[in-house]
């Protein structure tokens, strides 16, 4: 016999009111911007295009733009390996500049900054 209950709304068509839609990075070196967020994120560039594809999200590297360092919006980013992605930021040119901390039991958080000079959050979420 069939259910009148539907187990699972539709997900939405398009973009979700706050969604975020488009992002633009301030880049010194936009190739190398590039390779640091395709290293450390796994990002989908678009060379020789400076723009990129994240998970629910597109945008563009930028130069005519002040990194976004001290003050300002701070987007966080999730990563699978918090330890090995700090490795890929120190490795591709970026900088810690927090240590991971937990927050809670579920999730530990980092700063870091990128080539460029922005500082960005990343997070680890444990999963069991």
């Amino acid at each position: 016999m069939a259910s009148d209950v539907d187990p699972q709304p539709a997900a939405p068509a398009g973009p979700v009111k706050g969604e975020v839609g488009y992002l633009q990075i301030p880049a010194r070196d936009i190739t190398r911007s590039a390779e640091f967020y395709e290293h450390v994120f796994d990002w989908h560039v678009d060379a020789p295009h400076p723009s990129f594809e994240a998970p629910n999200l597109i945008g563009q590297w930028v130069t005519d733009r002040a990194p976004a360092g001290d003050g300002g919006m701070l987007a966080w980013i999730h990563v699978d390996n918090i330890q090995v992605a700090l490795e890929n930021v120190r490795s591709d040119g970026g900088q810690v500049l927090e240590q991971p901390v937990a927050d809670g039991p579920d999730r530990w958080l980092a700063t870091i900054k990128d080539p460029a000079g922005n500082v960005i959050g990343i997070v680890q979420q444990n999963h069991g």
